[in-house]
């Protein structure tokens, strides 16, 4: 039986190509949902990251000292916003490499229970992205005297 092919052979080589093949087909199903959790995982934490930066620095953030608010950094940080969104992107860390080949967008909005906004900053995110979405609470001291909600959307 030299030099000829074995039926048995032939049929543990179909085998083993047939759970080579179901191996690989089933980790390529499996990596676009693990794909879209990592994506998922790394929206939620730059949203964190990014409530945490705006509510418990006072330096660069929109506090005073958590949890109270200040209007006049809501002002800078509104303008600043809307005359230098890519900047402040790059501040929070949204851009990872120039010439942008992994851009993120933000937005950000402070209003407050009664529905007045005192941020508005950043770009609408499409319908058809997914994205994540810290809501976090604080209050503005008097004369305005009112507890505001800040929504932190990443995409």
């Amino acid at each position: 039986m030299k030099g000829q092919l074995v039926f048995e052979f032939v049929i543990a080589a179909f085998i083993l190509f047939g759970i080579i093949l179901f191996s690989i087909n089933n980790l390529a199903s499996y990596m676009n949902l693990y794909h879209t959790n990592y994506l998922s995982n790394f929206q939620e934490g730059r949203a964190m990251q990014i409530s945490e930066i705006l509510l418990n620095d006072p330096k660069t953030g929109i506090v005073d000292e958590w949890p109270v608010l200040n209007e006049a950094k809501m002002g800078y940080f509104n303008t600043t916003c809307s005359s230098d969104y890519i900047n402040l992107l790059m501040n929070f860390s949204m851009i990872e490499d120039l010439p942008y080949p992994s851009l993120h967008h933000m937005r950000v909005i402070v209003n407050a229970t009664d529905g007045q906004v005192f941020v508005r900053c950043g770009r609408e995110p499409p319908s058809n992205i997914t994205t994540a979405t810290v809501t976090r609470f604080g209050f503005i001291p008097p004369p305005t005297d009112k507890v505001a909600i800040i929504e932190v959307r990443v995409w």
